[in-house]
């Protein structure tokens, strides 16, 4: 798989909160910048905050509006999301992701909200 697909692969398997398929693509020292600001290193700190943050909701679903291999290895997406948290409250907004393929792995994703 070329570093662009890996990279929509990925957000088609964040849309399906497939936990078991995202976990390989990360690594111990794969790095996660949150558009909250946090930032998570390990397949293990990233896959607990994922798994957080998608329980933490009923629905959700992110819409890539544009993609792009900005670098060789460096995908960048801009997408808009909507969920539902369970306590029934709509939520939604727009961000650029940066994600870093190296090696095949996901070696880092850096989320702007805007």
């Amino acid at each position: 798989m070329t570093p662009l697909q890996l990279a929509k692969h990925y957000f088609d398997l964040s849309n399906d909160s497939n936990f078991d398929e995202i976990t390989p693509m990360f690594t111990d020292s794969s790095t996660f910048y949150s558009g909250k600001h946090d930032l998570f290193l390990g397949v293990t700190e990233i896959m607990s905050m994922q798994r957080a943050h998608h329980g933490s909701y009923q629905a959700l679903h992110w819409h890539i509006t544009q993609v792009a291999e900005i670098k060789p290895g460096i995908i960048r997406f801009d997408f808009d999301f909507k969920g539902k948290t369970n306590a029934g409250d709509e939520v939604e907004y727009s961000g650029i992701e940066h994600i870093v393929i190296h090696q095949g792995k996901i070696q880092h994703i850096q989320i702007r909200l805007v």
